[in-house]
């Protein structure tokens, strides 16, 4: 069975590989399935989500918040955890 861990913005070539990969696998299980009661299922699940997607739910201001920090990822704007406690560190002493 494969792996489907989540990984960092920084690797989302991985990330679009693994969800492909499930999706086929899906797909293959979905075709092979006899089972209406999981069909059924899939359907309600799959039906909900469309209609359910969070993000359409949060505040314009917040989801643009978000699409600029995945933007100064992309951009390298970071900074490392390493960095912030040497700089809290230095400036408050600890």
């Amino acid at each position: 069975m494969n792996n489907y861990n989540c990984v960092y913005l920084h690797d989302r070539k991985q990330i679009t590989m693994e969800i492909q990969s499930l999706k086929l696998e899906l797909v293959n299980k979905i075709i092979h399935t006899e089972d209406q009661s999981v069909l059924i299922k899939i359907n309600k699940m799959l039906s909900d989500e469309i209609s359910e997607d969070w993000w359409d739910e949060l505040p314009k201001e917040v989801q643009e918040s978000i699409m600029k920090g995945i933007k100064d990822v992309d951009e390298g704007k970071l900074y490392t955890h390493e960095y912030v406690i040497q700089e809290a560190k230095q400036k408050y002493g600890f």
